[in-house]
C-alpha cells in the first residue's frame, strides 16, 4: 500500500463530499424552482394565460416530471423573468458541478484508488459514482419536465395570439388551430410514451448487462479454483509415484525373504 497514494486519495474523498453536497443542494433547488415553474397558475413563462392552459397544463406536465404537488414552494412573488433568470443559472451551475464531479472521480480518484490497492477506496469511488448517476438522472428528468412547460407555454401563447380577436369566421379559424394544436399535443404526448418505453427497454438492458457481470464474476471465481486445483495435480501424482516405488520395493524385499527362506528349507532338508 502507497501511504502517499492513500494521503492522495483522502484529500479528493474530501473535495468529492464537497462537490457532492454542492450538487445535492443545487439540484434540490432546482427542483424546487421547477415545481415553481411548471405546477404555477400565473403562467411562469412569459405568455398570456387561458382557461385551457390554467386547467390543464398544471396537471398535465406535473403528472409527467413526477412531481408533488403538494411540496412545491411558492415562488415568492417573483416575476417570470426572474424566475427564468434562476433556472437558467441554477441549470448552468448544476451542469459545471456534474462535469467537474465526472472530471474527479473517473480521472483522479479511480487511478488513485487503483494506485493504493484498498478495496474500500475502490466502494467509494463506486458510491461517487452511484451518486452522481442518480443526481444527473434526477436533474435532467426536472430540466426535461421544464422544457416541456415552456414547449406547452409557446404553443398556447400561439393560440391566444392567433385567436385573440374577430367575428365569426374568425372563431371558425381559432377552432381549426385548436384542433392543429390538439394534434400537435398528441403527438408530442405518443413521442413521450414511446420514449418511456425506450427507458424501460434500457433499464432492463442494463439490469441483464449488471447480471452478466455478475455471472461473469462467478465464472471467473471458479475459474480460479480449477486453475489452483490443476496447480496442485503434479504434487498428487508425485506423491502417488512415491508410494508406489516404496510398495515395488517392500514387494522385491518380501519375496526374495520368502525366496531364502525356502532354499534355506530345502537345503536343511536334502543336506
Amino acid at each position: 500500500m502507497d501511504p502517499q497514494a492513500s494521503a492522495e486519495f483522502d484529500r479528493l474523498r474530501r473535495e468529492a463530499t464537497k462537490l457532492e453536497r454542492h450538487l445535492e443542494e443545487r439540484v434540490g433547488r432546482y427542483q424546487q424552482l421547477a415545481q415553481s415553474l411548471t405546477t404555477g397558475d400565473d403562467s411562469p413563462f412569459g405568455g398570456p394565460s387561458s382557461s385551457f392552459n390554467s386547467r390543464n397544463s398544471s396537471s398535465l406536465y406535473a403528472a409527467e416530471a413526477g412531481m408533488a404537488r403538494h411540496s412545491a414552494p411558492s415562488s415568492g412573488g417573483k416575476s417570470s423573468e426572474a424566475l427564468n433568470e434562476e433556472e437558467t443559472a441554477l441549470a448552468a451551475d448544476v451542469n459545471r458541478t456534474i462535469s467537474s464531479m465526472t472530471d474527479l472521480i473517473e480521472r483522479r480518484m479511480m487511478p488513485c484508488a487503483e494506485r493504493t490497492g484498498r478495496s474500500q477506496h475502490t466502494l467509494l469511488v463506486k458510491r461517487y459514482r452511484e451518486i452522481l448517476f442518480d443526481c444527473s438522472a434526477d436533474f435532467k428528468k426536472t430540466s426535461a419536465a421544464v422544457a416541456r412547460k415552456r414547449e406547452q407555454a409557446e404553443l398556447f401563447r400561439g393560440a391566444n395570439t392567433g385567436g385573440g380577436g374577430g367575428n365569426g369566421g374568425g372563431g371558425g379559424g381559432n377552432g381549426g388551430r385548436d384542433e392543429g394544436m390538439e394534434h400537435l399535443l398528441r403527438e408530442r404526448s405518443a413521442i413521450g410514451n414511446s420514449l418511456r418505453a425506450a427507458d424501460d427497454v434500457l433499464g432492463q438492458a442494463a439490469e441483464v448487462q449488471s447480471e452478466l457481470r455478475t455471472q461473469g464474476s462467478s465464472l471467473r471465481g471458479a475459474q480460479g479454483t480449477m486453475l489452483a486445483i490443476a496447480a496442485n495435480v503434479p504434487g498428487v501424482n508425485q506423491l502417488i509415484d512415491k508410494i508406489r516405488k516404496k510398495r515395488n520395493k517392500d514387494d522385491i524385499i518380501l519375496s526374495g525373504v520368502i525366496a531364502f527362506c525356502i532354499l534355506f528349507t530345502l537345503w536343511y532338508v536334502l543336506g
